[in-house]
Protein backbone atom coordinates (compact mmCIF):
# COMPACT_ATOMS: atom_id res chain seq x y z
CA UNK A 1 0.00 0.00 0.00
CA UNK A 2 1.44 3.39 -0.98
CA UNK A 3 0.17 6.90 -0.21
CA UNK A 4 1.26 9.42 -2.84
CA UNK A 5 0.87 12.99 -1.55
CA UNK A 6 -0.93 15.47 -3.76
CA UNK A 7 0.83 18.38 -5.44
CA UNK A 8 1.25 21.24 -2.94
CA UNK A 9 -0.02 18.95 -0.17
CA UNK A 10 1.57 17.47 2.96
CA UNK A 11 0.71 13.99 4.23
CA UNK A 12 1.59 12.92 7.76
CA UNK A 13 1.17 9.27 8.79
CA UNK A 14 -0.44 9.18 12.24
CA UNK A 15 -1.29 5.50 12.76
CA UNK A 16 -0.63 2.06 11.32
CA UNK A 17 -2.70 -0.90 12.52
CA UNK A 18 -2.16 -4.51 11.49
CA UNK A 19 -4.07 -7.54 12.73
CA UNK A 20 -3.31 -11.17 12.05
CA UNK A 21 -6.08 -13.24 10.47
CA UNK A 22 -4.07 -16.39 9.82
CA UNK A 23 -4.82 -20.02 10.60
CA UNK A 24 -1.60 -20.96 12.40
CA UNK A 25 0.91 -19.33 14.72
CA UNK A 26 3.74 -17.71 12.73
CA UNK A 27 5.86 -14.57 12.97
CA UNK A 28 4.87 -11.87 10.45
CA UNK A 29 6.56 -8.58 9.47
CA UNK A 30 6.09 -5.56 7.21
CA UNK A 31 8.04 -2.33 6.86
CA UNK A 32 6.68 1.16 6.31
CA UNK A 33 8.21 4.57 5.69
CA UNK A 34 9.11 7.05 2.97
CA UNK A 35 9.59 5.49 -0.45
CA UNK A 36 10.54 6.37 -4.00
CA UNK A 37 9.83 5.03 -7.46
CA UNK A 38 7.36 2.40 -8.46
CA UNK A 39 6.07 1.80 -11.98
CA UNK A 40 2.45 1.57 -13.17
CA UNK A 41 0.47 2.13 -9.95
CA UNK A 42 -3.05 0.75 -9.69
CA UNK A 43 -5.72 -0.55 -7.36
CA UNK A 44 -6.30 2.97 -6.07
CA UNK A 45 -8.33 3.27 -2.87
CA UNK A 46 -10.39 6.34 -2.05
CA UNK A 47 -9.46 7.42 1.48
CA UNK A 48 -12.34 7.87 3.93
CA UNK A 49 -12.74 10.85 6.22
CA UNK A 50 -11.74 10.12 9.81
CA UNK A 51 -14.50 12.32 11.20
CA UNK A 52 -17.74 13.31 9.46
CA UNK A 53 -16.95 16.98 10.19
CA UNK A 54 -13.55 16.88 8.49
CA UNK A 55 -12.79 18.53 5.18
CA UNK A 56 -13.55 16.65 1.94
CA UNK A 57 -11.77 13.37 1.26
CA UNK A 58 -8.03 13.65 0.62
CA UNK A 59 -6.62 14.48 -2.81
CA UNK A 60 -3.64 12.20 -2.20
CA UNK A 61 -3.73 8.79 -3.91
CA UNK A 62 -3.51 5.40 -2.17
CA UNK A 63 -2.32 2.61 -4.51
CA UNK A 64 -2.45 -1.09 -3.68
CA UNK A 65 -0.77 -2.58 -6.77
CA UNK A 66 2.26 -1.79 -8.90
CA UNK A 67 2.76 -3.16 -12.42
CA UNK A 68 6.42 -3.33 -13.38
CA UNK A 69 8.20 -2.30 -10.15
CA UNK A 70 7.30 -1.79 -6.49
CA UNK A 71 8.33 1.43 -4.73
CA UNK A 72 11.68 1.26 -2.93
CA UNK A 73 11.59 1.99 0.80
CA UNK A 74 14.13 4.45 2.22
CA UNK A 75 16.94 3.08 4.38
CA UNK A 76 15.27 4.15 7.63
CA UNK A 77 11.88 2.49 8.05
CA UNK A 78 9.63 1.24 10.83
CA UNK A 79 9.21 -2.53 11.13
CA UNK A 80 5.89 -3.98 12.28
CA UNK A 81 5.83 -7.47 13.76
CA UNK A 82 2.88 -9.57 14.95
CA UNK A 83 1.66 -13.17 15.15
CA UNK A 84 -0.41 -14.44 12.23
CA UNK A 85 -2.87 -16.19 14.54
CA UNK A 86 -4.74 -13.11 15.72
CA UNK A 87 -1.77 -11.04 16.85
CA UNK A 88 -1.91 -7.25 16.45
CA UNK A 89 0.47 -4.32 15.91
CA UNK A 90 -0.28 -0.61 16.30
CA UNK A 91 2.13 2.24 15.56
CA UNK A 92 1.62 5.87 16.47
CA UNK A 93 4.31 8.52 16.02
CA UNK A 94 6.55 9.41 18.95
CA UNK A 95 6.16 12.81 20.57
CA UNK A 96 9.14 15.06 19.90
CA UNK A 97 10.14 17.29 22.78
CA UNK A 98 6.57 17.97 23.90
CA UNK A 99 5.80 19.88 20.69
CA UNK A 100 3.54 17.30 19.12
CA UNK A 101 3.83 14.11 17.14
CA UNK A 102 6.83 13.46 14.91
CA UNK A 103 5.06 11.34 12.31
CA UNK A 104 6.35 10.15 8.98
CA UNK A 105 5.71 13.08 6.63
CA UNK A 106 5.95 13.68 2.88
CA UNK A 107 5.05 16.57 0.56
CA UNK A 108 4.40 17.46 -3.07
CA UNK A 109 4.08 14.06 -4.73
CA UNK A 110 6.42 12.14 -2.41
CA UNK A 111 5.17 8.86 -0.98
CA UNK A 112 4.86 6.58 2.04
CA UNK A 113 4.70 2.79 1.51
CA UNK A 114 3.80 -0.25 3.58
CA UNK A 115 5.61 -3.27 2.12
CA UNK A 116 6.11 -6.94 2.85
CA UNK A 117 9.40 -7.86 4.48
CA UNK A 118 11.40 -10.36 2.44
CA UNK A 119 11.74 -13.89 3.78
CA UNK A 120 8.33 -14.08 5.46
CA UNK A 121 5.59 -16.49 4.37
CA UNK A 122 2.50 -14.37 4.81
CA UNK A 123 -0.90 -15.35 6.08
CA UNK A 124 -4.06 -13.20 5.79
CA UNK A 125 -4.03 -9.89 7.65
CA UNK A 126 -5.94 -6.64 7.98
CA UNK A 127 -4.00 -3.39 7.65
CA UNK A 128 -4.92 0.27 7.85
CA UNK A 129 -2.97 3.50 7.64
CA UNK A 130 -4.42 6.73 9.06
CA UNK A 131 -2.95 9.94 7.66
CA UNK A 132 -3.53 13.68 7.79
CA UNK A 133 -3.39 15.82 4.71
CA UNK A 134 -3.03 19.59 4.55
Amino acid sequence: MTIVSGTTRRVRLVEVSINGRGTSSAAQQVEFGRSTGGTTPGGALTPSKYDHQDQPVAVSVVNTTWGAAQPTLDTHTETAGWNALGGAYRWTPPVKGGTGAAGIEVRNGDQISLRATTGVTFQPLSASMVFEED
